[in-house]
């Protein structure tokens, strides 16, 4: 699971595991990023086991409107795993559904 944290009074990292290529893909290509880290890459393979991103301050609300909007995930205040959003269908209030004629 994505996992947001504070390394300094300056900084945030979104750590992403091997599994959530999908938001990788979707945040790599973002200019705010100022370090990338790759762990666990084995020689001669894609594959890793994760990759933490790491930004300023400033563009954490961005950052975490951008994983709530896009993949439903909310973090915790202080950081932490990211918890996935129980999406709820839309309903419109006060209208009845059409009959097929």
């Amino acid at each position: 699971m994505a996992h947001l944290s504070y390394p300094s009074t300056t900084e945030v990292q979104l750590r992403l595991g091997a599994q959530e290529d999908g938001i990788l893909a979707v945040v790599r290509g973002c200019p705010w990023w100022t370090k990338a880290e790759v762990e666990g890459r084995l020689p001669g393979s894609a594959t890793v086991s994760s990759v933490t991103l790491t930004t300023t301050r400033g563009v954490e609300s961005t950052l975490r409107r951008i994983l709530q909007m896009s993949f439903g995930l909310v973090f915790p205040p202080e950081g932490g795993a990211g918890q996935q959003l129980v999406r709820e269908a839309p309903s419109v209030v006060g209208r009845k559904p059409r009959s097929l004629r």
